[in-house]
């Protein structure tokens, strides 16, 4: 009968912490706790590789960007200059012909006047066409 207590102890003993088959259950955690773990490292290094990686693309990236937006700026520069140049050309035009328009006008006043009321007359006939 002694044999049939010792025997019963140990099945009792069986679903307990310090039993053998709960030990295997603990360290099947504990490696899935690890493989999680690993996993989130492998991740992690994943990424950075991926971070390095698109580094050199990024820099060649804003190279150019800065390479377009300095060829741009030169070619609004120059455009810029072209302008201002055909301008002050144009206004000294203006000038020239104000000046020149001044003179025939104090040479000539009657024919001035004439040429005046010859233009008005043709503006008036074309522009009154139009309605």
């Amino acid at each position: 009968m002694d044999n049939q207590k010792s025997n019963e102890g140990n099945a009792r003993n069986v679903g307990s912490e310090g039993s053998g088959s709960s030990m295997g259950k603990d360290l099947s955690r504990d490696v899935s706790k690890d493989t999680g773990t690993s996993r989130s490292a492998e991740l992690h290094k994943t990424i950075d590789k991926a971070a390095e990686a698109a580094q050199p693309m990024a820099e060649r990236l804003a190279t150019s960007a800065h390479a377009g937006v300095d060829k741009v700026s030169g070619a609004m520069t120059e455009v810029s200059n072209r302008v201002d140049e055909k301008s002050k050309r144009l206004g000294e035009a203006y000038k020239h012909f104000a000046e020149t328009g001044r003179g025939y006008v104090r040479s000539s006043p009657a024919t001035s006047v004439l040429v005046a009321v010859g233009a008005g007359f043709v503006l008036s006939k074309l522009l009154g066409r139009r309605r």
